[in-house]
């Protein structure tokens, strides 16, 4: 069942960027040069190509084809492999339309007008961008959020629910916090089962839970600043792991989560490497993004 997915899996991962392409798209001269830096990269070059039609200014280019990047390669997992197997990877690759559908329901809140959010609408990983347009030309807010629970992406049952407290006038934090919420249960359900492939990745999301509610209590106690500190730290931390281990289970689920961990740190340190270069984020600040962590 993972024999063909985890070999297509190997190709890929042998295309990230490794650390030393990372420091020198930091140490560009500009956003231009990042851009043109990252069009040598193989993995790149077609996603840039796409992309560069659509934003012409180098810095949006760079950030529109960092999340086109993430939302091709996730998307494309789900294809090498059958069920029950794609039920997990699967739960793997859903954060990222968790964090579209997030997205739009920010932008549709901010009144936003439907035909102006889907003409900048990037995919998620088992939603396209014309599945997600199609959400977010919903009526209503309500409408979107019961949408997303008729195509699967949440519990349907919750997904209605919700839907009666948007239209009560839940308020926006507490409307993300029970899409997050709807979109872990998602995650849980698909990750049913007793065999070895099911347990890791129940334990995947376990570690993952841990660290978001770390965040919320550093948050509480310390404040924003040393919750995105602790955020960050947690974050590469445990996808660096991942990375490094998943491809201790060559026969199982390992290289799928460890490819995802790999690809989403990728995406972190770019968006770091990038700000090096258009923001003036100091080496000090960016090196503690660009090292990996280490076991």
């Amino acid at each position: 069942m993972y024999d063909y997915g985890n070999a297509r899996v190997a190709a890929l991962r042998s295309r990230l960027l490794d650390p030393a392409a990372l420091h020198r798209l930091a140490e560009a001269d500009s956003a231009g040069a990042f851009l043109a830096l990252l069009e040598r990269a193989e993995d790149w070059r077609p996603i840039l190509r796409e992309t560069a039609p659509l934003v012409v200014e180098p810095q949006g280019a760079v950030e529109a084809s960092i999340e086109r990047h993430r939302s091709v390669r996730l998307g494309t997992l789900v294809t090498f492999y059958p069920p029950p197997a794609q039920r997990l990877v699967e739960a793997l690759v859903l954060p990222l339309d968790r964090e579209r559908i997030i997205a739009l329901v920010r932008r549709r809140l901010a009144g936003e007008a439907a035909e102006v959010v889907g003409a900048t609408i990037v995919g998620g990983a088992l939603l396209d961008a014309a599945a997600l347009g199609a959400l977010v030309r919903a009526p209503t807010i309500a409408a979107l959020v019961r949408a997303v629970g008729r195509a699967g992406l949440i519990p349907a049952g919750e997904a209605a629910m919700l839907g009666r407290e948007i239209e009560q006038g839940i308020d926006r934090p507490k409307l993300e916090a029970r899409l997050v919420a709807a979109f872990e249960r998602g995650r849980v359900e698909r990750a049913v089962g007793r065999d070895a492939n099911a347990r890791t990745v129940r334990a995947i999301l376990a570690r993952a839970r841990a660290d978001r509610e770390a965040v919320e209590a550093e948050l509480a106690a310390g404040g924003p600043g040393a919750a995105a500190l602790l955020e960050r730290t947690l974050t590469l931390a445990r996808l660096d792991e991942l990375a490094r281990t998943g491809r201790r289970d060559p026969l199982g689920i390992g290289p799928v989560a460890g490819y995802v961990a790999a690809l989403e740190a990728q995406a972190i340190r770019l968006r770091a490497s990038l700000a090096r270069v258009v923001a003036g984020w100091g080496h000090d600040l960016v090196g503690l993004y660009l090292t990996p962590a280490r076991a």
